[in-house]
């Protein structure tokens, strides 16, 4: 299967494609969130207020609106909207809550023994995760190319989904030879890191 993650669901990509390799044939994620490192154990009373904000009409406002490039208010209103639906189900605070305590979903160890080929779509304005860990999971993961989506956001399968699949297409009809940086390159790319 060709599995696509974007955002937090390249986590759960990366964690299904080392824990069931035959599974997958390649993998794409879209603006990757796979450096997360959680919250330290949190007081409940002060968990539930961090949740309380998180599902907050203003925050979702604020996140939707930096999440894309440029959105005009009718249009950001939707997409708060409907971003915010998960949140008004009964279980998402506890959820939530207890997602915050567990650490999160942290797959930084995993990252180095994927080894399917693997398309990093990122958006170039991304507002949410910084374009240096797109060259970062560029850099650690051993079969990968990467691509940017010039004027998008953090979402760009919605923002932009005609590039995107175009590169998802191009991708899928490849003949597996990826890109290679030789060791001068590496040791030019990766001090940028840093």
């Amino acid at each position: 299967m060709l599995l696509v993650g974007p955002s937090l669901g390249a986590a759960v990509a990366i964690d299904f494609a080392i824990n069931h390799p035959e599974a997958v044939d390649k993998l794409i994620f879209i603006d990757a969130s796979v450096y997360a490192e959680g919250t330290s154990k949190l007081p409940k009373f002060v968990a539930y207020a961090g949740v309380s904000v998180l599902k907050s009409l203003p925050l979702r406002i604020f996140a939707t609106n930096i999440a894309f490039n440029s959105l005009d208010l009718d249009t950001c209103l939707d997409w708060t909207l409907i971003g915010r639906l998960h949140t008004l189900l009964p279980w998402w605070e506890d959820a939530t809550v207890d997602f915050m305590n567990s650490g999160g979903y942290n797959v930084t160890a995993q990252i180095p023994k994927v080894m399917k080929k693997t398309l990093i779509i990122w958006g170039e304005e991304d507002q949410i995760i910084d374009s240096k860990l797109a060259v970062r999971l560029h850099c650690e993961l051993p079969n990968a190319i990467i691509r940017q989506i010039p004027k998008c956001g953090h979402i760009p399968h919605v923002e932009k989904p005609d590039a995107v699949a175009n590169l998802i297409k191009e991708f899928i009809q490849t003949n597996n030879n990826l890109p290679s940086f030789s060791k001068q390159e590496e040791n030019v790319l990766v001090p940028q890191l840093e």
